[in-house]
């Protein structure tokens, strides 16, 4: 016996599966496709070795089983653990980490001071990453194929979807219900269907409606004696089958490398910053066969965290159903209010110089050197990503900033922040209407504009 190898600190064995199958309506980009996109229908991926490391292709075994258009397929679910059958959080993938990870309260974040992770805030509608859609839901379901049962090994099917986490949810907590907090053993149908969901277009500076292919989780029954029957016969035939292995009292734990479950997920996931949309779930059909590539790495934003530090690289951070962030509603305050923030320390925010038809100026700028302060009201555009899909761009310089656009009537203003400190603020009010406080600076003939703060109202 070694504790925290073969069993766990309470002195538990530890049942640990590794994963062998993957499902997925989705794929990364491949060939002289650059983009990943979204399938109306499952694929059913095995591992391989390749010169580029362990990668997927299509299980020839599977497909052949299941057909090319296979929307519905028989599952047998694995534990009783909600959290072990479908762990959910906000993640933030790289090509090479996850870099951080939380509830929508309190996250843990990845920092070349402690790579184990660290305590970090904000997490949930005020962080800056998830606004730039770095950070995005993300829930994993574990189970074994009913027409395929094997020992040892398990399949998984990833999302990023808000609607499919919340149905795949729903759905495990409403079997728990019938069954009184079973779930191993049990079978259902994992279904993707056609359902329509809104987006906001970045470029449009609208929302839209678009269709996506949403995950769900069902039992069938002729009548609810019959579903019951179904629910609880499998779930007691399961647990005496482990009970009579032996197994009854083993904890069940999942096994996958991170470092190669990163590349895979920005692959298929991190569609290329200039799409235009902030979504996940838009629609983007392709017809591709599995492939794999590299994603560049974003850099670490360098913000300070809010609590004290943590080595612990496996804390578990408590886990529930993701909720989407509700933008909240600001108090009418007297426009003497602002939130205020010092502008770059090198006069420039290392961007392209924008024109300023929406722009009033202070009329006293002064001639020793100071520089003018101006008012823009416009809608607030998303955070933009550098070159790299980075949220925070860095100069020359080093000096870390922002980038965003205030909109109004057909014209577009770029705005640069350099304090951290600011970035919820804009976060805060993208899409609506706003009134910024900014310093016009000018560097070798060209204008930029340094966010001070927004007035309050």
């Amino acid at each position: 016996m070694i504790i925290g190898v073969t069993h766990d600190s309470d002195g538990r064995a530890v049942q640990r599966l590794s994963v062998s199958t993957k499902v997925a309506i989705g794929m990364p980009p491949q060939g002289d496709r650059n983009y990943p996109c979204k399938l109306d229908h499952f694929v059913f991926l095995r591992k391989k070795k390749t010169p580029k490391g362990v990668e997927w292709e299509p299980d020839p075994e599977l497909m052949r089983h299941y057909g090319s258009e296979c929307r519905a397929v028989q599952i047998m679910l694995i534990d009783d653990d909600i959290d072990n059958v479908f762990p959910t959080a906000y993640a933030w993938w790289t090509a090479i980490e996850r870099k951080c990870w939380g509830d929508g309260t309190c996250a843990t974040r990845r920092t070349p001071a402690h790579l184990g992770g660290e305590h970090w805030a904000p997490c949930g509608s005020q962080c800056p990453e998830l606004v730039a859609g770095l950070c995005k839901p993300s829930g994993d379901l574990r189970f074994v194929l009913a027409d395929f049962p094997r020992l040892g090994s398990i399949c998984r099917i990833h999302t990023s979807s808000y609607r499919s986490i919340r149905q795949i949810h729903s759905a495990l907590e409403e079997i728990r219900t019938f069954t009184g907090g079973r779930l191993a053993g049990i079978t259902a149908k994992l279904v993707v269907r056609p359902e329509e969901a809104a987006y906001f277009d970045r470029k449009e500076q609208r929302k839209k409606t678009t269709t996506i292919w949403a995950l769900s989780l069902e039992v069938d029954g002729e009548d609810i004696r019959k579903l019951v029957a179904n629910l609880t016969g499998n779930a007691r035939l399961f647990a005496e089958t482990r009970r009579r292995l032996g197994w009854g009292d083993r904890a069940i734990e999942v096994v996958e490398d991170e470092d190669d479950r990163a590349p895979e997920i920005t692959a298929e996931f991190y569609p290329p910053p200039e799409n235009g949309s902030d979504t996940s779930e838009s629609s983007n059909p392709c017809n591709a066969t599995a492939g794999a590539t590299s994603v560049p790495a974003v850099r670490d934003p360098g913000r300070k965290p809010a609590f004290a530090a943590s080595n612990d690289r496996t804390k578990r951070v408590p886990k529930g159903p993701i909720r989407e962030p509700q933008r909240k509603t600001e108090p009418a305050q007297s426009h003497s209010n602002a939130v205020d923030a010092p502008s770059p320390a090198n006069g420039s925010g290392g961007g392209i110089a924008q024109p300023a038809p929406t722009v009033n100026t202070s009329p006293n700028t002064a001639a020793n050197g100071s520089r003018p302060k101006a008012t823009l009201r416009g809608l607030v555009g998303p955070s933009e990503p550098d070159a790299s899909g980075n949220a925070i761009h860095r100069n020359g310089n080093g000096v870390e900033y922002v980038v965003f656009k205030m909109r109004q009537n057909g014209s577009a203003n770029t705005i640069y922040c350099n304090n951290p400190e600011l970035m919820p603020e804009i976060a805060r009010r993208q899409g609506h209407e706003a009134e910024a406080r900014v310093a016009v600076v000018t560097d070798k003939d060209r204008q930029y504009y340094v966010l001070s703060g927004f007035v309050e109202g």
